[in-house]
């Protein structure tokens, strides 16, 4: 993932080995060690110490006077409306390796501005606004922080800061660190286990202001809504910076451990657990209270507001208890008879606006509706009209300060679905829903800005930021300090190759004016199959993430990394909506971010890499800027390592939970033939030579229905590491026929261009049976019958087998639920193995 510099790193080992023993590590600083800007003196210099120098983590583990250098200036009392500040250094080796930052005060304050390049190159230059009046003691003071990332000797650097005027330009351009040299970390990804669940997309993520952190996933409509809880508390005994949580374990049962699991919040009947789905499952949103509710004591947990869409509707839920229970208001409220896509923010700590749009009409005509909540998002008053004409609907959100609402949509195609526009509500008092709304266009793209949702946000201090992908090739942010009646130039925040795609853009802000972190899906040209540009079958995505403590800069600098820690997706996006057999929609319409207490960001993004459809995951910033601070932090404790039970079966499933057909499905509580509990791959050696074997165990396989499928699955030599999609794919199955004779098989499978998968059987297996005393089957295939299909790399010792997962499929009959009904059931995505290592002989 990300940047990788081999040889210069392998350059700072051995300087950093050199510096051990060296007589340079005596303290050294800049000469002179600071100075005064002023309209008199609009320029200031001064002369760095030279190296060898290394710190390859960069200013976090630095040694002011060994491996960086301290400069601090001072800028003269005054107005210094329309001004900037441009810093540079320089040197004359375009193989050292220096990096500059500039704080606020001292090295330990609020950064300003940043420039890290990386070599080759002599200089580092970027600039950060004044545009102040500056007084004394409050804001004159700022440190030139400059690291020595890999120098060598005899090539000292060269400082200089002057004053300039802020340009005026048609065109905002921010600058770029990206890779290691931003100090951003995050956790290993995380995927998120719901039972029973076929997916879970588009998952919401909030993080509440005593660190809750939720995410949330569809399954789809009458499917219901999942939830999922962590710890992102830094002062709670149980602080989860790196979402451990999220691990599930089972038993051999296929009983499951799933700590953070928190249940369907629109369960139709949450007590019984045979009655999947919700009332709804369409859309998802959620909303955590700023502060606790009314009549609460002071220390008490926020709310905890969703709302699920079901197309004639929007029902209602809450949670006064961190999602442990739900209060469900089926009718929701909304008095708009169809409806699509909602979305809600809290106000203070009781009041909740539900936005959406009414699902009839054309663009021209199509209908922006609020509703407003008193009781923490149970229940709803009336529906106001707050903008009408435009597509695809944006969120909404609220000025904490004020009570100003926004809600942002695309505009309609008589301007060819370019504008974002926001919808501005100024209520009479915080005690009252707007009665008029103004909309506002803040950006027009240069393309169709529906790839796909714009979004606002605005923070703390007022200002109301949007964010939008321009056509799907990049990611713009544009922001207001007027309340949206006057937008900023937009300036684009991603930086990838040209021919690259960038979609699916979300906002937060941090509670520093200025702050925001942005995420989006990012498939670079370089990493897609084939070097084919754009948003392709040919694509691979990741989780791209940036984050900039200068928005509302003429030129903000925009720290850009990969936040996944591997592929996510292998196909193209859609951007479609429901079109029989187009694009792939396995990830759905949208992913969140979320800012914890610390000013990391949280984030739940949708993967299919390894599993049959898309699931939530989730990931945790533990390194990087402070968007609440300005300050460089880092997670104290380390990241646990993964453990991983060798002992049990690749992989693991639910007990009882294969479904039975139905709107919503049914899973009732009995054993079945078709509930995959385990499967348990490996290889083994005999007289035919190397083969692949598979084992399922079903609860309930100790009869033989007819017509019955039990399949299992694995791929082998992906190009992209860990994308199944981008491998060879096989299965080997076990089938029934009318009379229930058993038939083995194996073959190869592929992605369809919807999403969905294809078999094709390529002959029969080597071996197969089913043990009925231990209700399970097995099946053998050759590996020569394997590589003389592959096309991706011959199975060989050594060969990572990934993409373990399986299904199964057959007409049931279960005493008291059903005397003959379809059922079936799919498992997630299971560990990997290595051909060659404990194989079995046969």
């Amino acid at each position: 993932m990300g940047w990788k510099l081999p040889a210069r790193a392998a350059t700072a080992c051995a300087i950093a080995a050199g510096l051990a023993g060296s007589m340079w590590t005596i303290a050294r600083a800049a000469t002179p060690s600071g100075g005064t800007l002023s309209p008199s003196s609009a320029t200031l210099t001064w002369d760095g110490f030279p190296g060898p120098a290394a710190s390859p983590e960069g200013e976090t583990t630095c040694l002011d006077g060994t491996t960086c250098d301290v400069y601090t200036f001072r800028v003269a009392a005054g107005d210094y409306t329309g001004k900037r500040v441009r810093f540079r250094i320089s040197w004359q080796t375009s193989v050292n390796d220096y990096d500059v930052y500039v704080h606020q005060g001292t090295v330990s304050g609020p950064e300003v501005g940043r420039s890290g390049n990386g070599a080759p190159g002599t200089f580092e230059e970027n600039t950060f606004d004044l545009n102040q009046v500056v007084v004394p003691g409050v804001n004159d003071t700022y440190t030139v922080h400059v690291v020595y990332w890999t120098v060598g000797p005899l090539d000292p650097y060269k400082g200089q800061v002057s004053l300039e005027a802020i340009p005026p330009s048609p065109t905002r351009t921010a600058t770029f660190v990206k890779g290691p040299k931003t100090g951003i970390k995050f956790s290993r990804s995380r995927p998120l286990y719901a039972t029973g669940a076929g997916q879970d997309v588009e998952p919401s993520a909030r993080v509440d202001f005593k660190g809750n952190a939720y995410a949330g996933g569809i399954r789809g409509l009458t499917g219901g809504n999942d939830i999922w809880r962590f710890d992102l508390n830094p002062n709670s005994p149980t602080f989860d910076p790196y979402l451990t949580a999220a691990a599930i374990t089972f038993d051999l049962d296929g009983r499951a451990h799933n700590p953070s699991y928190k249940g369907q919040p629109d369960a139709i009947n949450p007590n019984d657990g045979s009655e999947l789905g919700g009332d709804g499952g369409g859309d998802l949103d959620l909303a955590v209270g700023f502060k606790p509710p009314a009549g609460a004591a002071p220390d008490s947990d926020p709310l905890l507001a969703a709302s699920s869409l079901v197309a004639a509707n929007v029902s209602s839920q809450r949670s006064s208890d961190r999602a442990e229970n739900y209060d469900r208001n089926p009718a929701g409220n909304t008095t708009v008879p169809v409806d699509d896509r909602q979305w809600q923010e809290f106000l203070g700590g009781d009041a909740v606006y539900l936005g959406y749009r009414e699902f009839t009409g054309l663009q021209a005509t199509s209908k922006y509706y609020i509703n407003r909540s008193d009781d923490g998002g149970l229940t709803y008053g009336p529906a106001l009209v707050a903008a009408v004409g435009g597509n695809v609907t944006g969120n909404i959100d609220v000025d904490q300060r004020d009570g100003t609402v926004y809600f942002c949509h695309q505009g309609d195609g008589t301007d060819g679905n370019k504008q974002v526009r926001v919808a501005v509500g100024h209520p009479l008092s915080l005690a009252v829903p707007p009665a008029v709304y103004t909309t506002r266009v803040a950006a027009t793209g240069a393309g169709n800005i529906a790839t796909l949702f714009p979004v606002c946000k605005v923070a703390s201090d007022g200002t109301v930021y949007v964010a939008y992908s321009d056509a799907g090739h990049a990611i713009y942010i544009a922001h207001s300090t007027n309340q949206g009646a006057t937008w900023s130039l937009p300036v684009r925040v991603s930086d990838m190759s040209p021919g690259s795609a960038a979609m699916m853009p979300w906002i937060e802000t941090g509670a520093r004016p200025g702050s925001l972190a942005i995420a989006w899906y990012g498939a670079d040209v370089a990493d897609n199959e084939g070097n084919v540009p754009g948003n392709t079958t040919a694509a691979n995505w990741k989780v791209y993430f940036a984050e900039t403590l200068t928005a509302t800069a003429s030129s903000p600098t925009i720290l850009q990394t990969v936040a996944s820690d591997h592929f996510n997706h292998g196909a193209d996006i859609s951007t479609a909506g429901f079109v029989v057999g187009g694009p792939n929609r396995n990830l759905a319409d949208f992913f969140q971010i979320a800012i914890d207490p610390m000013g990391f960001a949280f984030i739940a993004f949708t993967d299919d890499s390894q599993d049959f459809s898309g699931h939530s995951w989730a990931t945790h910033q533990v390194a990087g800027p402070s968007l609440n601070t300005g300050r460089t932090e880092k997670i104290k404790m380390k990241e646990p390592a993964a453990t991983v039970d060798t002992s049990q079966p690749e992989v693991m499933d639910w007990r009882h939970d294969a479904r039975l057909a139905g709107n919503p499905p049914t899973e009732p509580d009995a054993d079945t033939p078709v509930d995959v509990v385990s499967i348990d791959f490996g290889c083994a050696t005999g007289a035919a030579g190397p083969a692949i074997t598979a084992t399922l165990g079903a609860s309930g396989l100790d009869t033989m229905p007819p017509e019955g499928i039990w399949r299992m699955n694995f791929a082998t030599n992906p190009t992209k590491p860990g994308l199944s999609d981008r491998a060879d794919q096989w299965f080997i199955s076990a089938e029934t026929d009318a009379s229930g004779t058993p038939a083995y098989w194996y073959g190869t499978a592929a992605r369809n261009r919807d999403g969905t998968l294809t078999y094709t059987k390529r002959g029969p297996a080597d071996a197969g049976r089913f043990d009925l005393v231990n209700r399970s089957v097995s099946v053998r295939v050759g590996i020569d019958k394997l590589n003389a299909l592959q096309t991706r790399g011959a199975i060989v010792d050594g060969t990572q087998v990934m993409g373990t997962r399986g299904s199964a499929s057959a007409t049931v009959s279960v005493p008291g639920v059903a005397s003959a009904s379809a059922a079936s059931d799919a498992t997630r995505g299971g560990r990997s193995f290595t051909v060659g290592q404990g194989c079995s002989i046969y």
